[in-house]
Order: C-alpha cells, then structure tokens, then sequence
C-alpha cells in the first residue's frame, strides 16, 4: 500500500515538474520575443531619427547647388550621384537623392483638358510614351483613357476609358480615385496596367502634388530616350532622342531656347512641346534606408524648392515612389 503511495506521490511531483518546466518555457520565449520585439522598436526610432537627419542633409546640398546655379539644375551637381553608403552607430545608411522631374508626372494627364472627347496634349504624350515603349496601341489607347479617367474628377468616362462599372465588375471590386494619385504605386490599380505594363512605366513616371507637367530636359536619363521622343509626339525618334541625351553638354543646356536649337530638332514643331520643358527643377526625391542589425528601415521624401530653400512635402516609409532608369 504504502509503495503504491510513494509511486502516486512521485507520478504528482513529476506531473508538478513538467507543468513547471512547461511554464518556464513559456515565459522565457514570451520574454525572449519581448526583448527582440523592444530591440526592434528601438533599432527603428533611431533608424527613423537617422533618415530625419539624412533628410535635411539632403535639402542642404540641393540649397547649396541652387545657390551655385539658381538657373539650371543639372546631373554634374553634388546632389546627383549614384546611391552612397555612410557607417553609422549599430548599421548602415544609404542614400541617393534623383530628380522628380525628370519623368512623366501622372497627374498632369489631364492638363489643359476643356472638351472630354478631345485628348489635352499630356494624353497625347502618355500614349506616345506607351507606343515607344512597344505597347499595342489598342492597350496603349486604353490605359491612356483609363488612366484620364482615374485622374478626373467626374464619373462620366471618355471614349474608350474606364469609370465605376468597370472596376466594379472586377472578382475584387473597387472604385477609381477620381482625384489625382498620392503614388506611382497608384498606377497598378488602372484598368488596363498589368504588373509588366506598371514595371515597364516605372522608370519614366512619377505622382507629383502639382498636376502639370514640367520635365526638366538636362536631367533625363540616357535610358530615358522614349520618355523625350513621346515629348515630341511622332516627330522624334526614340534613338534620336537617346543620342541627343547622349551628347548633353556636360553641364546641361543652358536654356529651353538652347535645347531646342540642337540640330536633331530643326524641322520639328515645338509649340506644344515648348511649355512643359525645362531646364531646372523644383521637386526632388531624397531616398534613404537604414540598415540596424536585422532590421531594415526606409523613408522616401519629396523636397520642394521655395525661393533658395528646400521643404518636405511629402513623406513616406516603405517603397520607393519611382525607379531610376
């Protein structure tokens, strides 16, 4: 009898033990997820104070460009150099900063529109820029109207566009902004604009706040030949427009007036051209990320010249807003 005892008693201290040695368990992992987590939280404020400095350092370097050049912003200043890699406390920060203007701003689509059923010129250049970049031009003619459509303000769509039914009808339903886009990302949305089709765009469009468009000619990208031509509309090649980059001077074109006296130009209309060239900028786009052991923090922020000075328009964490050809 008493055996059997002992033997109940040590199954109950076993049983006690296991359920402590479960319990400690528990609350070392709880406590070793609570570290990493309060490790992580940490590693991110300081990352986010890091882009916060990198940020106004960026919007120093583009006022001290600007007071070098009030007249011409150009890819031989300190500003524009491939991405740089600073050692900081606990990691690495890396930062590029890339001029907003040199590309197609979305939300100048509708420009200049007065009658729905005539395309505004910047239409006409989305659709030439599409036609370059060797989309058919059924597509083409379609992700232009639909991307109108997205733009404006109103529910009625133009011809061959997409409005509320369209997206309606989708498995996953949803209704267009009807209001300019806040991102590029914005893009993928559009009826018509594939996942190949938006990677293709991405490195010749960008969202600005301003719905105008204003492409500064002396810091396009070499890559950048289509996004030129469609500027032109048919009257200029791609590869035209390419070797014209190519023999930029080294410091860019002096004026609009200087750019458009190239040789490869004579002959071709400018009037409609002439309005949305430049050869400064007033937008940038400063990216950075912040490596902290395994963590990995990114901040992209729209600078905006004011006078001789830069502010921050827009701010945001995560992806970046345009891609550099």
């Amino acid at each position: 009898m008493r055996a059997r005892q002992r033997g109940v008693a040590l199954l109950v201290v076993l049983l006690i033990l296991a359920l402590m040695v479960t319990v400690a368990a528990t609350i070392a992992e709880r406590n070793g997820r609570t570290y990493l987590r309060t490790v992580a939280q940490l590693d991110h404020q300081q990352a986010k104070w890091y882009g916060r400095a990198a940020e106004a350092l960026a919007g120093k370097i583009l006022q001290m460009d600007t007071l070098d050049s009030p007249e011409k912003t150009h890819l031989a200043q300190n500003w524009a150099q491939e991405e740089r890699r600073f050692p900081v406390e606990g990691g690495e920060l890396r930062g590029q900063i890339v001029d907003a203007q040199a590309c197609f701003n979305l939300n100048a689509i509708n420009q200049g529109a007065t009658d729905p059923t005539v395309m505004p010129y910047p239409a006409k250049v989305f659709l030439q820029l599409l036609k370059n970049l060797q989309v058919e031009p059924l597509q083409a003619a379609q992700v232009t109207a639909a991307l109108r459509d997205w733009i404006d303000s109103d529910s009625e769509p133009v011809i061959g566009g997409a409005e509320d039914e369209v997206y309606m009808a989708l498995e996953v339903p949803y209704l267009p902004a009807n209001q300019p886009m806040k991102d590029v990302s914005e893009l993928r949305t559009v009826s018509g604009v594939d996942a190949s089709l938006y990677r293709q765009l991405l490195p010749y469009v960008c969202a600005l706040p301003k719905q105008t468009l204003l492409v500064n000619v002396n810091t396009l990208r070499e890559s950048q030949g289509p996004l030129l031509a469609a500027l032109f509309l048919t009257e200029f090649d791609p590869s035209a427009a390419t070797q014209l980059l190519q023999q930029r001077p080294r410091e860019g074109w002096a004026s609009v007036t200087a750019f458009l006296a190239q040789p490869q130009l004579q002959g071709i209309e400018t009037s409609a051209v002439r309005p949305v060239l430049a050869v400064k900028s007033d937008f940038f786009l400063a990216n950075f990320s912040v490596l902290m052991g395994n963590n990995h923090f990114s901040q992209h922020s729209l600078l905006q010249r004011t006078g001789n000075n830069f502010q921050v328009v827009q701010r945001k964490y995560g992806l970046s807003m345009m891609v550099t050809p």
